[in-house]
Parts: structure tokens; C-alpha cells; sequence
């Protein structure tokens, strides 16, 4: 290992939501952090050795949040190896950090191992470092100048998949500053998983609901604008649209609740659904055997972006695209309510019945 690329990843682990106000807090932090002083850590690295951020004063350095069992995380493990290899010898610092609650050093380790990773790898025990960075999903990352003030906050890239990218806003980002320039683009909007924290919520067991009125459900694909007119087609109605993935360990939990709130309202003109954020190439492999399996009778979808941002702008702009989300609209088509996680079935029914009577 070449001691003085330190590629600052955070692993952190999967969708699990942190409680409304730890959200937000996290999201103030991680704001009110671009254009100052980065703050200092100090952490165990996989080999037994403590390494803090001010080690590596004097040189740019990434911090990314990353996770081992996140597939969108682990999407990007070829990628962030590439960019650590290619920034090496101008003297670009990469770190690592762990910080899910549910991830051992031996799991970390192993993950490293498989991946090439030669950076440092670090253990954030209790997500402390993840809080005070104010860091909520993988993969997650931060450029911190040569002086020690954090420059850039957000996504590696523009797409999970690597034959999507049109825009490698980590790559642009540290070019720009060893060009001696400002980043222009200081924040993006990073989409992945949740960091996994021990008070991560948890979602509540749904009540008996009336059997579900025979119906056979769309299922295809959705591009924003489609989204649009959906929302205007379905005036007159209450809808429900909930954002998940057949690899969001919370959102399959959760899934049963989508199913039997559906089966109580359908005829109570409410309209349920559901659009995925896996792969389109998915959709018959993965997506239809989850469907029918659990037997959903609402409306399903795969959202048809190379973006996730271009989905995202049109839903609500203050969306981190993390899953589960799910949102409602009243009659008239107003947003009236947002989850960002795991929902709380009371919260939801209560927005759906406000929403019937607007």
C-alpha cells in the first residue's frame, strides 16, 4: 500500500432509515460544511493502526462513504478503485471509512480484499464520523482541499450504472482543484443506500384489511415526463407512489404494507404505486417474479432514467433519492406528504385519509 494515497471511503451499509429529525439533521450538517474547515477524526484502520484526517494535511483528499452489501455502493467499487489508481501519483489522498452498525472489520476486510482496495479502510463505530460529516447513504463522498476545507459533498457520478456516466462529478471536482481552480459544480445529490445507524427506524406490522378487489397491474417502464402526466391523469384521485428496489432490504419489509393499504382503499379512491429503481434490463428477471409473487395488484414501474437526478427534479427536488420514499397527493394533485425511509403506517394512513377529505 502506498501510505500517502489515502482514499477516504466510508463503508457504510444498507437501507435502513435514519428517524425523521437525524435525517435532517444529517443534511444541515453536511450543508453547512462546504467552504469550511473539514472536521478532524481519528479511527482504527483494518490493520489495528489509528489514522485521523489531519494526518493527510497538505494534500486533496476523498472521503466516500461506502458499503459492503449495498449493491449500488457496490456498483462503484471498480470505479473508485480507478480513481484512487489514477489520482496516486498527484498526491490525491483516498480513505475509506465503515460506518454501519451491522458491519464487522472481518466483513469489511474481506470486501477489501475481494475488491483490490489498497487504500486505508477505517472503522467508524457508533456512525460518529457519518454523523458529524452529516453523510446519509452509499456511496457518499467529500473532497477536502490541500488546506483543509471541504470542497465538494455528494455522488461519485451520475449514474449506477458504469455505461450510463455522462458526468464523473468526483473526477471533475478533484481536477479542478489541482488545477488550482474553484469546483464548480461544489454539491451534487448523491443516490444509494442508507447508512445502516443502530437507532435506524423500524417499520411497523400492518393491520387485517379487506381482500384486495380483482385487478391485474401495469408493468413496464416510467420516464419523468410520464411521471408528470400521471400525476395529472390521477386528479380526482389520491395517489400513492412509492419508490423502492428488489435489492432495498427495507423497501421488500415495507412492501406488504403497500399491498394491504391498497387492498383497503382501492375502492375508497385512493391509487397505489409502486416504481422500482432497478435495472430496466430487470424488469422480466427480477421485478415481474417479485410482483407476482407477492400477489401486488397495483401498478408498477421502472424508472426509465440515465440520471436518477432527472427522476428525482420532477418528484420533489428535496428527495435524496434514497429508498424507500414514498410520496401522496391529494385530488387536486398537491404533494401533501413525504417519507424518506421506512414508513410509519399511521403517519401514512393518516395523510391518506387528510388526503380524501381535501
Amino acid at each position: 500500500m502506498k501510505t500517502w494515497i489515502l482514499f477516504v471511503t466510508l463503508v457504510v451499509l444498507t437501507l435502513v432509515a435514519l428517524p425523521e429529525p437525524g435525517r435532517a439533521q444529517a443534511k444541515a450538517a453536511a450543508a453547512s460544511l462546504l467552504g469550511a474547515r473539514a472536521p478532524d477524526f481519528k479511527l482504527v484502520d483494518l490493520d489495528g493502526g489509528v489514522q485521523s484526517l489531519s494526518d493527510y494535511q497538505g494534500r486533496i483528499t476523498v472521503v466516500s462513504f461506502l458499503a459492503t452489501k449495498c449493491p449500488i455502493s457496490n456498483q462503484y467499487t471498480a470505479r473508485i478503485r480507478t480513481l484512487a489508481e489514477d489520482f496516486a501519483n498527484k498526491g490525491v489522498a483516498f480513505l475509506a471509512i465503515n460506518s454501519n452498525s451491522d458491519e464487522s472489520i472481518g466483513m469489511i476486510r474481506a470486501h477489501a480484499e475481494k475488491n483490490g482496495f489498497e487504500f486505508p479502510i477505517l472503522k467508524d463505530e457508533n456512525s460518529a464520523v457519518a454523523d458529524l460529516y452529516g453523510a446519509v447513504r452509499t456511496p457518499e463522498v467529500y473532497v477536502v482541499d490541500s488546506k483543509g476545507i471541504l470542497r465538494y459533498h455528494g455522488r461519485i457520478d451520475n449514474s449506477r450504472v458504469a455505461a450510463g456516466v455522462r458526468r464523473s462529478d468526483l473526477r471533475e471536482a478533484v481536477n479542478e482543484l489541482l488545477a488550482g481552480k474553484d469546483v464548480s459544480v461544489s454539491e451534487t445529490k448523491s443516490f444509494g443506500c442508507l447508512i445502516v445507524r443502530a437507532q435506524a427506524a423500524v417499520g411497523k406490522k400492518v393491520g387485517a384489511s379487506r381482500p384486495i378487489a380483482e385487478s391485474t397491474p401495469n408493468i413496464g417502464l416510467i420516464k419523468p415526463v410520464a411521471y408528470v402526466r400521471q400525476l395529472e391523469e390521477t386528479k380526482g384521485k389520491v395517489l400513492v407512489v412509492n419508490f423502492w428496489a428488489t435489492w432495498c432490504g427495507p423497501c421488500v419489509a415495507e412492501f406488504p404494507e403497500f399491498v394491504a393499504l391498497d387492498g383497503k382503499y382501492r375502492d375508497l379512491g385512493v391509487r397505489f404505486v409502486g416504481i422500482s429503481a432497478d435495472d430496466v434490463s430487470d424488469l422480466q428477471l427480477k421485478v415481474v417474479p417479485f410482483v407476482k409473487e407477492r400477489k401486488v395488484k397495483f401498478d408498477i414501474f421502472i424508472q426509465d432514467v440515465e440520471d436518477p437526478q432527472e427522476m428525482i427534479d420532477v418528484v420533489d427536488k428535496k428527495w435524496g433519492g434514497e429508498l424507500p420514499a414514498t410520496f401522496v397527493y391529494d385530488r387536486q394533485g398537491k404533494l401533501v406528504f413525504t417519507r424518506f425511509g421506512i414508513i410509519d403506517r399511521d403517519q401514512l394512513i393518516q395523510a391518506i385519509e387528510n388526503a380524501l377529505k381535501s
